[in-house]
C-alpha cells in the first residue's frame, strides 16, 4: 500500500529580511522596523504576515524515506551555510529524488502556502533555479505528488487550518518542546544556529510521524508501514541525540 514512491519530507525556518524590503522600497536609510512595517500587508485584525519575498531562510531540515518505508536520511542542512547555499542544496537534493524512478512524493505542512513560495522567490534573489519544481506536477494542488498535510486536513480550505502543534497533540506526538516558531528570530540573532537547526529538524520529525499516523487512516500506509516509519525515525533521532539536547528530549517525549 506504500504506493511504491519514496518520500521527501521537509520544513524550514525563516526570519524577516529588512534589506530586501529597503531595496524594494528604494529607501536605504529606513530602520529595520520601518522597512518591514512598510511592506507588511495590512489586515483589519492587525495581524499581518510578511510576504515570502521578505522571509530569509535560515534553516532547512529534511527526511528521506524510501519506497519500503525505511527512513534513509534525517538531518538539518548545514546551518552555517548562507541562504543561497541552503536553497541550492535543497533544490539539488530535490532534483535528484524526483528524477529517480520512482520519483519522490513531497510531504510538507503548509508547504504549498509558505515554505515553497519562500524557496522559489528567495531562490530567484540568489539565482537558484528549481527546474525540477517548475517542470513537474508538484505545484498542482490536488495531485498526490505533493501532500501538504495541513491542506489535506482542512479539506483544501473547507475548514479552518490546524497548527502543526494541534495536529501533533491530536495524534499523541511531542510537537514543540521548549522552542516555538516565535523564538527563531531571537535565536538566530544571538548566533544560535544549531538551536534553530535542531528545532527545524524536530519539526520534520513531527511532520514525518504525523504523516505516518494520518496515513494509516487515509489509506496511504498499512499499519506495518507506519511502524517501520516510526521505528526509523526513532533510530535517526537516537543517532542525532548526542549532537543536541533537543533530539534527546524529543525522543524521550515520544516514549516507547
Amino acid at each position: 500500500m506504500w504506493a511504491v514512491r519514496p518520500l521527501l519530507v521537509f520544513d524550514s525556518e525563516t526570519v524577516p529580511d529588512p534589506d530586501t524590503a529597503r531595496r524594494v522600497l528604494g529607501e536605504g536609510d529606513l530602520s529595520d522596523e520601518e522597512a518591514l512595517a512598510r511592506v507588511l500587508p495590512a489586515r483589519a485584525d492587525g495581524q499581518g504576515f510578511l510576504k515570502p519575498l521578505y522571509q530569509r531562510v535560515v534553516a532547512v531540515a529534511v527526511a528521506w524515506i524510501d519506497e519500503t518505508g525505511d527512513v534513509r536520511q534525517f538531518k538539518p542542512l548545514d546551518a552555517a551555510k548562507g541562504e543561497g547555499e541552503l536553497l541550492g542544496a535543497f533544490w539539488d537534493g530535490f532534483a535528484r529524488l524526483v528524477a529517480a524512478r520512482p520519483p519522490a512524493r513531497l510531504v510538507t505542512f503548509n508547504g504549498r502556502g509558505f515554505d515553497l513560495p519562500v524557496f522559489v522567490q528567495r531562490g530567484l534573489i540568489h539565482g537558484v533555479s528549481p527546474a525540477a519544481w517548475w517542470n513537474g506536477d508538484y505545484r498542482q494542488r490536488f495531485r498526490d505528488s505533493h501532500i501538504d498535510l495541513m491542506d489535506v486536513l482542512r479539506d483544501y480550505g473547507s475548514s479552518p487550518a490546524l497548527s502543526q502543534q494541534e495536529v501533533a497533540t491530536m495524534l499523541g506526538l511531542p510537537g514543540k518542546l521548549g522552542v516555538a516558531g516565535a523564538d527563531v528570530h531571537a535565536l538566530w540573532r544571538a548566533g544560535r544556529l544549531e538551536d534553530v537547526a535542531a528545532y527545524c529538524a524536530c519539526d520534520v520529525a513531527t511532520l514525518t510521524l504525523s504523516f505516518a499516523r494520518v496515513g494509516v487512516h487515509a489509506g496511504w500506509l498499512t499499519e506495518e508501514e507506519r511502524r517501520r516509519v516510526e521505528a526509523g525515525m526513532r533510530r535517526e533521532l537516537a543517532l542525532l541525540a548526542p549532537t543536541h539536547p533537543l533530539y534527546a528530549a524529543f525522543l524521550e517525549a515520544l516514549g516507547a
